[in-house]
């Protein structure tokens, strides 16, 4: 695989994200299995002076299906978007036929990475610049940490 398949259109390299390819949906998912197996809801719901810990379960249970459900085998532009999902990042870039927002001259202004800040902070727009100044070989060589709790 070539580095611009790895490399979103905003400046994400996607290895660097923690669903990409990773091993805990399919624990996750395991786990989901077992627990339902050996009935572990059942017991959770029983009101009983023992087990008093399981009563937010059903939380537990929504999050453990979360992670069973976020696994991302394919980089953006093979998988159709993050996690299969295509963004307006995305949309744009293949609307004007740019390999990446790198191309484009109004990436400073844009105001579609909001919904990337909360955990990524500038990495995109900052991996966009390093992009358009050393190329993408040497850019991503030098990209910024993916989550902000990196730095």
């Amino acid at each position: 695989m070539k580095l611009i398949d790895k490399v979103a259109y905003c400046g994400i390299y996607c290895p660097d994200c923690i669903h990409y390819q990773n091993e805990y949906s399919k624990l996750a998912s395991e786990l989901k299995n077992h627990l339902l197996e050996i009935g572990l809801d059942k017991y959770a719901k029983t009101k009983s002076p023992f087990g008093a810990q399981f009563q937010n379960y059903e939380e537990f249970e929504t999050i453990l299906s979360a992670l069973a459900e976020t696994k991302c085998d394919k980089p953006c532009r093979a998988g159709g978007g993050c996690s299969g999902i295509p963004c307006e990042i995305m949309d744009c870039c293949i609307s004007k036929s740019y390999e990446g927002c790198w191309e484009c001259s109004n990436v400073d202004s844009c105001d579609k990475f909001t919904f990337l800040e909360p955990r990524c902070g500038k990495m995109p727009k900052n991996n966009i610049r390093k992009i358009k100044k050393l190329g993408l070989d040497d850019g991503i060589e030098q990209r910024d940490n993916f989550y902000i709790w990196l730095k």
